[in-house]
């Protein structure tokens, strides 16, 4: 093998590392708020982690022996470290990495996002792949050189953990320790969305996330600023409580577009009824997904769907609920499909490929309508339980910026009504580790489902 001879200093600026925002094309500020400033995070976003150190003589195949060349491995976990993580952004940068804002960027006149696919992206990487759905991934290529104090991110959406490799070393493999190849627990790890949650008496999306691996102290009774990352609201039924502290109503949050413009995702547990009597206009969660806001909702929330004058009945049917048994076939016609039947089975939430017994399973539709643009991942026809579409409904994908996720199964099985969280949640069963893999990719670049993710380049 060559003799790497580390210690001369370039600096490897080929090209900004672009991030755009929510649906923007640039980075901007909140606009529903004034100076909306960071997310209170204390990763480091570039100044650290570089120059890397390199030997110019060397490149990752041409002073190689034959067979060889510089590679960076590893396998991407979710911030509990539990469960690996499928289409996770991972790159070298070329640069500073730029700040990640939070909430929803200036909508157009019309209300709609100004045409860009992604929360966050990525330009011009010196080595980018994306995990395959065992969590893994291999960084090569022309532009990965060996050296020290190689920076490497992970990245899905506005989920953002930077890395320090101390050193990358020439013509060989370079295994990453798991410990370090996760996504943040918290904003002192890395960048994460805004996330406002809804309780509700028949299910606990709290617990969800709590099992997922977001530290406890991320969690607060309503909005005090964006240094914390997980926002509750006390829906009909729901849990009053975080950490001691009481939660405002969920009407506090749903009424108003300006407050959830603080958001990048809402989150909605089912109440146990509609109770429309406390949605006020439902225009304004249409509103939310239109801009660019991502939306995940359980059972009896599908009355922002049914009952909205927009949306109506041109996603799902809404006539007598399908029912169903166990256990219930994975949608495998499409690419992200098959990757979560897969996935399922890596992570142990289904022992047969393309199958996953459901428990707590609710009925409140009979599947997509015609011409629907809703995606269907598990369940057929009228016993369908998870569904996603895009957001404006109706226009091109290229001009879609938002998602909302539909579950019509309840996601932790038990009721947080009158309880403090996180009290009453237990670890992740089969189902809502399902949901995790729904959850991680709502945060993902909006795209023709048709198709398979692609790496930034």
């Amino acid at each position: 093998m060559t003799q790497m001879k580390l210690g001369v200093v370039a600096a490897l600026v080929l090209g900004a590392v672009g991030a755009a925002t929510a649906c923007s094309s640039t980075v901007r500020n909140n606009v529903f708020e004034d100076d909306a400033g960071t997310d209170g995070s204390t990763v480091d976003n570039g100044g650290e982690g570089g120059p890397v150190l390199i030997d110019p003589d060397s490149s990752t195949t041409g002073n190689c022996p034959e067979g060889s060349e510089t590679r960076i491995t590893g396998k991407v976990y979710d911030p509990a470290g539990k469960n690996p993580l499928y289409n996770i952004q991972v790159f070298v940068p070329s640069g500073d990495l730029p700040e990640i804002k939070t909430g929803l960027p200036a909508p157009k006149p019309d209300g709609f996002c100004p045409g860009q696919t992604c929360d966050s992206q990525v330009l011009n990487p010196l080595a980018a792949a994306l995990t395959n759905t065992k969590g893994e991934f291999v960084l090569k290529g022309p532009r990965l050189f060996p050296g020290k104090d190689v920076p490497l991110v992970m990245q899905i959406g506005k989920w953002r953990r930077k890395i320090v490799i101390p050193e990358v070393k020439g013509c060989q493999e370079n295994k990453l320790d798991a410990k370090d190849t996760r996504l943040p627990r918290n904003g002192r790890e890395g960048d994460m969305p805004q996330i406002a949650l809804t309780t509700g008496g028949c299910d606990a999306l709290e617990c969800l996330l709590a099992g997922i691996g977001i530290d406890n102290d991320e969690f607060e009774a309503g909005y005090s600023g964006p240094s914390k990352h997980v926002h509750l609201f006390q829906g009909s039924g729901g849990g009053a409580q975080v950490n001691g502290r009481a939660t405002p109503a969920a009407t506090d949050l749903w009424s108003n577009i300006s407050r959830m413009g603080q958001y990048d995702i809402a989150m909605l547990s089912c109440e146990c009824s509609e109770n429309n009597q406390t949605k006020g206009d439902l225009q304004t969660m249409r509103n939310f997904a239109n801009a660019g806001g991502r939306v995940f909702a359980t059972h009896f929330h599908y009355t922002w769907m049914k009952n909205n004058s927009a949306w109506g009945s041109s996603i799902l049917d809404f006539s007598t609920g399908g029912g169903g048994s166990n256990p219930y076939a994975v949608n495998t016609s499409f690419p992200k499909g098959q990757a979560l039947a897969d996935w399922l089975v890596e992570v142990g939430a289904s022992s047969s490929p393309g199958r996953i017994d459901l428990s707590d399973v609710t009925s409140s539709q009979r599947g997509l309508v015609s011409g629907s643009p809703a995606q269907v991942w598990i369940g057929a026809g009228a016993t369908g339980k998870y569904y996603s579409f895009n957001t404006p409904v109706g226009l091109p994908v290229a001009d879609q910026c938002g998602r909302f996720v539909f579950s019509d199964v309840h996601s932790a099985g038990i009721s947080s009504g009158g309880s403090n969280f996180p009290g009453a949640c237990a670890a992740l069963n089969k189902q809502q580790t399902a949901l995790e893999y729904m959850f991680f990719d709502l945060s993902s670049c909006v795209q023709d489902e048709t198709k398979p993710p692609e790496p930034p380049k």
